[in-house]
């Protein structure tokens, strides 16, 4: 198993370090410029449109033009979509997510305004919808889309829709995510060349990142996860010290509760809980769980000992040291994905990553890459223990052939 996870590691860090260059570096410049340009523009609003995960996404991106709005003292208004306890009202009948249309109807959005469509398939109906709509009203509209055979490509005009060159569907995601770690980037004199130096010096740090995961934490999470899953016990996902983080958690929480369990024939029962962010993007509602917070509030007294994984920045933080200390009285299994910092104390049973890096939003990234390199090997893992699904001859030919994100695409959605 350990041989089939680092050569899937391997890949997901080769075509990632490959991929961002090739997309941001034509690309990049172009659409940082457009966003850029859009803060400064009086009375103005950013709609962020994506679904599922890639309305995880747009969170983040959301974070990034606050953080630069914010360091230059402009005032800037971001929507990102919608409440999922809204979806029912704005649901197009016969489509498979909500009308985005609807919100810019209420809200009058004009040619002062700039709508940001991300999606992996570039197939969303409702964003096509959008893309019909905004350009019979002369909004400004760009998209990031996941495949250069989506339906808005055909849609757009070229220089306003930026497609990434990978047919691996999830890696396409952590690329279109990429972009915000350079939002804040100073760039009104750049040069091409130079900014296409600096993204692939950036993308080389991050190959690096991704290879020195160690493989036992990998596979020691996924076992966890499964072994959680298959006896009924919790799992938590939790983001701490800065809100991409928690998207990210809980963008993996909508992975594994859903689309781990693709093709299995009668897969258990997930107990996932996820941190309560403002996301709100998947069917389960992980963020408006009141069990979430019961579970952090009284994680001592739980009687089903289960498994936590964090994703956080610093290890120092207080009310982590706190948290570890009553996880581990209860045992409960603990893994942490960190950028830098010490534990304050030694705590027996957890398991540590520390990429070092030095950004909230890049340490985000690769927290949602590590999301979705351990959803696919948990699908791998519970179809071996199920005995359900296709049969595994090569276990690291299926993890890099199947992506979660295949499900969708096989759902026409």
């Amino acid at each position: 198993m350990q041989g089939a996870v680092k050569c899937f590691r391997d890949y997901y860090a080769n075509e990632f370090a490959e991929g961002m260059p090739n997309f941001l570096g034509s690309s990049g410049l172009s659409i940082i410029r457009q966003l850029q340009e859009a803060i400064t523009r009086s009375r103005s609003t950013i709609y962020l449109f994506g679904n599922g995960g890639s309305h995880a996404i747009c969170k983040c991106i959301e974070y990034a033009l606050q953080a630069y709005a914010a360091s230059r003292e402009i005032s800037l208004r971001v929507q990102t979509g919608i409440d999922i306890h809204k979806a029912t009202w704005l649901k197009t009948e016969g489509s498979p997510g909500p009308s985005f249309i609807r919100v810019l109807e209420a809200e009058g959005a004009d040619s002062r305004d700039t709508v940001l469509l991300v999606s992996g398939s570039g197939d969303s109906d409702n964003l096509c919808e959008i893309a019909r709509y905004t350009e019979c009203r002369s909004i400004p509209t760009l998209a990031m889309i996941g495949s250069s055979r989506g339906k808005l490509r055909e849609l757009m005009d070229p220089s306003r829709c930026f497609c990434v060159s990978v047919e691996d569907q999830q890696i396409s995601e952590d690329i279109i995510q990429s972009i915000t770690y350079f939002i804040d980037q100073p760039i009104t004199n750049i040069q091409q060349k130079e900014w296409s130096e600096t993204v692939s010096s950036q993308a080389e740090k991050l190959r690096c990142v991704i290879q020195q995961t160690p493989v036992s934490f990998l596979a020691e999470v996924a076992e966890a996860v499964v072994d959680a899953f298959c006896r009924d016990k919790f799992v938590w996902v939790l983001g701490f010290d800065h809100p991409a983080l928690s998207v990210c958690a809980e963008h993996t929480a909508h992975n594994l509760n859903w689309d781990a369990v693709y093709l299995i024939d009668d897969p258990p029962q997930r107990l996932i809980s996820s941190s309560p962010t403002a996301c709100n993007f998947s069917g389960i509602s992980n963020d408006r769980r009141r069990e979430v917070i019961s579970n952090l509030a009284g994680i001592s007294q739980a009687r089903q000992k289960g498994v936590a994984l964090f994703y956080c920045f610093n290890l120092g933080s207080h009310t982590l040291d706190r948290l570890l200390t009553r996880l581990v009285d209860s045992d409960i299994r603990v893994f942490l994905l960190s950028a830098e910092g010490q534990l304050t104390q030694s705590h027996a049973g957890v398991a540590v990553y520390k990429t070092e890096l030095r950004k909230p939003q890049i340490q985000a990234g690769i927290s949602q890459i590590v999301g979705h390199m351990l959803g696919r090997m948990i699908r791998m893992k519970l179809m071996e223990r199920q005995k359900s699904g296709p049969s595994i001859s090569d276990q690291s030919r299926f993890l890099i052939d199947f992506d979660l994100a295949q499900r969708r695409l096989l759902d026409g959605n």
